[in-house]
């Protein structure tokens, strides 16, 4: 490489042209470093630095965001974090409140990890697809064809991730004939089902009915298919590629007070009178894929990233994801694989909320890549907030970037 910029650089006038060479030889040589995959992805064990974001902004910009939202997640009574993001950069990351409100632990300046509850159903849907892509799994096969036992022949994958499948909620039976000491895991869930001859709540693909019953299936067909358990699967094909290393799957041999001696672990809590009550783990924590998923607000700014630039998985399977899905009449549903889906003004936005055990979460995907997410453990309410933040992004004074940046910006 010396020889030939060697050769090159007297042909040049400019500094900037000489720049520009050595970057784009750079680029090249790289690019023909890394392994890849068919469709050209990037074959790495560690992820989380293939897509750097290189994004400053307006200074005056950024003020204002945080002036503007710091006083409204005060006057909201805000317990939690709060990350808004643009070109999969943040602009605004703050915690504020208890982690713990029962001795009064205040959360950590970064790294503050939050079950997500359903909002976490994105990892279980992506590692089915995952699965895809390797071969391993088709969405239009029955589940009776990966899960010995499943009792309903005409329920297929595609229908557990649409939510379209008619199963009922597998709450009622683990509430009512679970008698165990230990926590029930998937197998479980399966065997209460077949004891109890649930019947189905339609004709799988006939109706939309938001089943987290569904996603604790998806949960055991990643196991059954891959050898592995849920929470090891997504930490070796998501978490650990990824960087996000403040992030989990809860499992029943997990210990929360070992990772709470080592990291900001929040912990649930509701409103018991004037003080707060933490909520314990209870017997339906042991089954995961609905729910179950622990991760910050800067590990989900990786996770988006890599969906942004389609890391773990092609664009055209991403889109899949992001896509309304069909019932048998052709009626298209609002929900996707692990995302629900609104219209704004002729554009998708792509988001999920969460509630479980005290803690209340959202994940926004907006158009031009801007991301929102809130993470909050408490039993209060986060409604309208999202729509509180957009305002305040959407009304600001300010440039997002400053001139200069906004020229680099159209070059890349």
């Amino acid at each position: 490489m010396r020889s030939i910029l060697l050769n090159i650089i007297p042909t040049f006038t400019s500094l900037r042209s000489v720049m520009f060479i050595v970057l784009f030889l750079l680029i090249g040589n790289y690019h023909q470093a890394v392994e890849k995959q068919p469709d050209g992805r990037p074959i790495e064990e560690e992820l989380s630095w293939y897509f750097t974001p290189h994004v400053e902004f307006n200074p005056e910009y950024k003020a204002f965001i945080e002036r503007s939202l710091d006083s409204l997640l005060h006057r909201r009574g805000f317990n939690g974090s709060l990350l808004v993001a643009h070109q999969g950069k943040a602009v605004y990351n703050r915690s504020r409140g208890h982690a713990r409100f029962t001795d009064k632990t205040e959360f950590a300046a970064e790294n503050n990890i939050f079950q997500l509850a359903s909002a976490g159903k994105q990892f279980t849907a992506f590692s089915i697809l995952i699965l895809k892509e390797r071969g391993l799994i088709n969405l239009d096969d029955t589940v009776a064809a990966y899960i010995p036992g499943f009792p309903y022949s005409d329920i297929t994958v595609r229908h557990l991730l649409n939510h379209t499948s008619g199963l009922q909620n597998y709450f009622y039976t683990v509430d009512n004939y679970w008698k165990k000491e230990r926590l029930p895991v998937h197998q479980d869930m399966l065997d209460l089902i077949n004891a109890h001859s649930l019947p189905l709540n339609f004709t799988p693909g006939r109706r939309y009915s938001y089943s987290n019953t569904g996603y604790a299936f998806l949960a055991m067909l990643v196991e059954k298919i891959s050898g592995e358990s849920f929470a090891d699967f997504v930490q070796n094909n998501i978490f650990t590629p990824l960087g996000m290393e403040n992030s989990f799957v809860y499992h029943p041999g997990l210990d929360l007070d070992e990772i709470d001696a080592v990291a900001s672990l929040a912990r649930g809590y509701e409103r018991a009178g004037r003080w707060r009550r933490e909520i314990p783990v209870d017997f339906n924590d042991g089954i995961t894929g609905d729910k179950g998923i622990f991760s910050t607000t800067e590990d989900l700014l990786k996770w988006d990233n890599a969906l942004e630039h389609n890391q773990l998985v092609s664009l055209e399977t991403k889109q899949m994801a992001f896509e309304s899905g069909q019932l048998r009449n052709g009626y298209r549903t609002n929900y996707g694989f692990g995302f629900r889906i609104r219209q704004n003004q002729g554009q998708n936005i792509i988001y999920h909320n969460g509630w479980w055990k005290g803690f209340r979460t959202a994940y926004v995907r907006l158009p031009e890549n801007t991301l929102i997410v809130i993470l909050n453990n408490t039993t209060a309410s986060i409604s309208g907030l999202e729509n509180q933040i957009r305002r305040i992004v959407n009304n600001c004074p300010y440039p997002l970037f400053e001139e200069k940046q906004e020229e680099m910006l159209a070059m890349q």
